[in-house]
């Protein structure tokens, strides 16, 4: 029996994944539409491969499971559009379109503060820095909700790389049991393992990172909502869709996703009300030290299992390849660069090992034996590949 590997030192997995991520990059500069799309599509084909799995051990052709699956997938996708985009984009148009009363107020709070301490003879200019702040953030604000209309409407674009992204999967699903057959030629059975091991990885992040967004999203609709009925926050009720969604995609970008779901509501907070922003605050700091000490502990465990740098650099690397798009798509491409990165480490070592002289007591090497693996019999299906068909 040949003796197990040992996983590679914790230093040498940051360095082999940073460096994967670095080349990742340096494709990216070139290629990085077309990467985008790939590495889409292969996170969209794993995720759904597990389903496409369970139709087929009930007899269901793969074509027919294939087509079936994203047909229920597509469905969904458009019953959350209908359901959730709609109001959002209602909303924020509400927004900007009240922007300029808000920030009218601010500046008339920020008068009444400077008046304070000029009674006081408090030598402190809050009316000039504070005025250029509201003018700087109304500015950027409609900036912002400006690009966000104008990306829902401009969807032709968007459309296109969808439908690639789409077929490349399905064709990926369609030709699995093969992708899987040339994978276990190429690599052996470890390489086969590897590949349900990254699935199962990326699937486990996923559900356990859209539970934690959802939770997150939730709570910060739910209190908000609360505030906004209650009178600590007016606009809170109203706004609170757009906001819980604005929660829900910033809780996947890891470290500061909890500090950019704060923000938009925050300021919007500042702008209208005397001391909401404070129970804003006070709302989304205890949501985090829930969700960061009871949720997510719970949920995510080591879904990802990546040192921080890691994961910060892959952030970093999605944002310069494909923006937003790319920090959201940064971890799941991290979980596969892992568990690329430990496949080849141990995979390497595995060589080495090999390549070591047997020792002269070695029952097998002085009987002419072959310590290695023996080989499937010929004909026959190697349960990697029977599980896929």
């Amino acid at each position: 029996m040949s003796a197990r590997t040992a996983p590679p030192p914790p230093w040498a997995q940051i360095l082999l994944a940073v460096a994967a991520l670095v080349a990742l990059w340096i494709i990216g500069q070139t290629v990085g539409q077309a990467l985008l799309i790939f590495i889409v599509s292969v996170i969209l084909a794993m995720l759904l491969n597990p389903v496409v799995r369970v139709l087929r051990r009930l007899r269901v052709p793969r074509g027919l499971a294939v087509l079936a699956v994203f047909l229920g997938f597509i469905a969904t996708v458009v019953v959350v559009v209908l359901v959730i985009i709609d109001p959002i984009r209602t909303q924020v148009e509400e927004i900007q379109r009240d922007l300029p009363v808000y920030t009218d107020q601010a500046e008339r709070r920020i008068n009444s503060l400077q008046r304070f301490f000029d009674e006081r003879g408090i030598d402190v200019n809050v009316r000039e820095r504070g005025n250029d702040l509201v003018t700087s953030i109304e500015e950027r604000t409609s900036e912002i909700a400006d690009n966000a209309l104008s990306y829902s409407l401009d969807v032709l674009g968007a459309l296109i790389v969808i439908v690639l992204i789409v077929v490349a999967a399905i064709y990926m699903l369609l030709d699995a049991p093969r992708i899987l057959a040339f994978v276990q030629q190429i690599g052996g059975r470890d390489a086969a393992a590897f590949v349900r091991r990254a699935e199962r990885s990326l699937a486990e992040y996923v559900k356990a990172q859209f539970l934690v967004a959802t939770v997150a999203a939730v709570l910060a609709g739910v209190v908000l909502w609360i505030y906004g009925v209650t009178g600590l926050f007016p606009l809170g009720a109203t706004f609170a869709v757009a906001f819980a969604a604005w929660v829900f995609l910033t809780e996947f970008i890891p470290y500061v996703g909890a500090f950019l779901g704060a923000i938009p509501p925050v300021l919007l907070a500042l702008f209208t009300t005397s001391f909401g922003a404070v129970w804003v605050i006070i709302a989304f700091v205890a949501i985090q030290q829930l969700q960061g000490n009871i949720v997510a502990p719970k949920v995510m465990g080591s879904a990802v299992g990546v040192h921080p740098l890691v994961v910060i650099f892959g952030l970093v690397v999605g944002q310069q390849i494909a923006g937003v798009i790319g920090v959201l798509i940064a971890i799941p491409t991290v979980v596969l660069v892992k568990e690329t990165v430990l496949f080849a480490s141990q995979q390497l070592r595995l060589g080495a090992r090999q390549a070591e002289p047997a020792p002269a007591d070695d029952p097998a090497a002085s009987a002419g034996g072959d310590t290695t693996a023996r080989a499937p019999l010929a004909g026959a299906t190697p349960p990697d590949l029977e599980r896929e068909r």
